[in-house]
């Protein structure tokens, strides 16, 4: 099996473990917070993208992250799960979708232009289909600063056009 490709089937096994767990909590009316052990793993940035990350940064006058790892954990999948759900009507395997494209070794890094805050887009060039419609994957992420550790936090994640992605680009 090609390496890329198990990269990504771990990286849905990932993402799904988490939303499952994510759909137990909510069925059983237990807020996120309080879950104790629950699963999570750090995405890490190729050496391109924590690069790209870090000019923008500097280019804003944000905090530079020095920590590679963006930590997804049950918030970071709960929130596109209830937004693409109730938004966009977003199946559950249409939103594992976008969470698996979004987050790639292959996705683009930008400046949410539209949004003027510290949100850095990521995104790709591999169309997820929502809805029968082909639409890019997009996850944003902010910065965040916790003592001497400056980090990338999930924001969200979502579907966008083409044309919305020429604007974050």
């Amino acid at each position: 099996m090609h390496h890329d490709k198990r990269g990504d089937l771990a990286l849905e096994d990932a993402f799904r473990t988490l939303m499952q767990q994510v759909s137990v909590m909510r069925e059983a009316g237990i807020p996120l917070k309080q879950v104790k052990h629950a699963p999570a793993f750090s995405f890490l940035l190729t050496p391109k993208q924590l690069d790209r990350v870090k000019k923008i940064c500097q280019l804003k006058g944000w905090p530079v992250p020095n920590q590679r790892g963006i930590l997804i954990d049950l918030e970071a999948v709960a929130h596109p799960m209830a937004s693409r759900g109730s938004k966009d009507n977003c199946s559950a395997a249409e939103v594992l979708a976008i969470l698996v494209a979004a987050y790639s070794a292959y996705s683009q890094i930008g400046l949410n232009k539209p949004k003027h805050s510290q949100a850095i887009v990521f995104n790709t060039g591999r169309q997820v289909v929502v809805g029968g419609g082909r639409f890019y994957a997009v996850a944003v992420v902010e910065v965040r600063v916790d003592g001497a550790r400056r980090y990338l936090a999930p924001v969200t994640a979502y579907h966008a056009t083409e044309a919305k992605i020429r604007n974050i680009k």
